[in-house]
C-alpha cells in the first residue's frame, strides 16, 4: 500500500488572492508593542496589522498629496491613540 501524504497548509486562505512570504523586520519595541495592542484589540495577527497599513498607505500614494497627507496623520492618531 501506498501511503499519500496530506501537505500541512500554513495558514487560512489569502485575502488578497496572493500568497504571503515569510519576512522578518527589527522594530523598536514601542512600534511592536503598537503593532501587538492593535492585533489584539483588532482580533488581528500582527502580520495583518502590517499588511492593511501597507495597503493603505500605498492607497492615499495613488490620490493627491493632501489625501497622502491626511492618510499619514490618521495613522499618527491610531499610533498616537495606542501610547
Amino acid at each position: 500500500m501506498i501511503e499519500q501524504k496530506t501537505r500541512k497548509k500554513t495558514g487560512p486562505k489569502p485575502l488578497y488572492g496572493e500568497a504571503k512570504k515569510m519576512v522578518s523586520f527589527r522594530l523598536s519595541p514601542e512600534a511592536l508593542t503598537i503593532i501587538k495592542g492593535l492585533a489584539d484589540r483588532d482580533s488581528l495577527s500582527q502580520a495583518e496589522v502590517l499588511e492593511r497599513w501597507a495597503r493603505q498607505f500605498k492607497g492615499a500614494g495613488e490620490g493627491t498629496e493632501s489625501q497622502a497627507q491626511e492618510a499619514i496623520a490618521g495613522n499618527r492618531e491610531l499610533v498616537g491613540a495606542e501610547r
